[in-house]
């Protein structure tokens, strides 16, 4: 994409890794978040900037238009599940973000959005995480963000990559043009009451 650039974050780059990934939560979040935006934001906000953490500025690549990120990803062979950001660390700011009561209402949501969680195929290159700025999408960021996680699997010599997303998820279709197929649809009647999605797909792409 012409004017398109890649670079790797900073930690100067938390708010903006924050503003594209939560600045408008996605309807899961939200819904997991007792259907508060606000709240949604914040947790986002203290995941990313967790220190060390799987979603912060040290396993982000910016896609950068105009001299200002416009997409981000997050990706690398590294799995990250419930549990592993289950730590007193994380426990304690979600006490702080959500209050005793909505603390303790909302862990069994936790077990709930695990329900549909697909493992990931052994030794798959992972993208956890791929967003674009709204102002900016439709305009090849996604893609071209894509291509770099596909070149980065190659190079340390990977055979497929995966990747996981909501069965409502419209970037899809833009998985799908670039030759991720569904692998398993997990439903839940609990996690669809919560977030009025039914599900999640595991897409998976070979690279042999």
């Amino acid at each position: 994409m012409e004017g398109l650039t890649l670079r790797k974050a900073t930690p100067r780059d938390l708010d903006r890794i924050t503003e594209i990934m939560y600045g408008e939560p996605m309807p899961e979040a939200v819904g997991l978040a007792f259907g508060d935006p606000g709240l949604a934001r914040a947790l986002g906000s203290a995941l990313v900037r967790m220190p060390n953490s799987p979603m912060g500025w040290q396993r982000t690549v910016f896609a950068v238009k105009d001299g200002k990120p416009a997409g981000m990803l997050q990706a690398d062979g590294s799995e990250v599940t419930s549990a592993s950001l289950m730590k007193p660390g994380v426990l304690f700011r979600l006490l702080r973000i959500f209050g005793p009561v909505k603390f303790v209402r909302g862990l069994p949501r936790v077990r709930i959005r695990a329900r549909v969680n697909s493992a990931y195929p052994a030794g798959a290159y992972i993208v956890h995480e791929l967003h674009v700025d709204p102002a900016h999408r439709n305009r090849g960021i996604g893609g071209a963000l894509l291509d770099y996680a596909e070149a980065e699997a190659r190079r340390l010599g990977h055979a497929r990559m995966a990747l996981s997303t909501t069965t409502a998820n419209p970037a899809r279709h833009l998985y799908e043009r670039h030759g991720f197929r569904i692998a398993e649809t997990k439903t839940d009647a609990a996690y669809e009451r919560l977030t009025g999605i039914a599900g999640r797909h595991l897409m998976v792409k070979e690279l042999a």
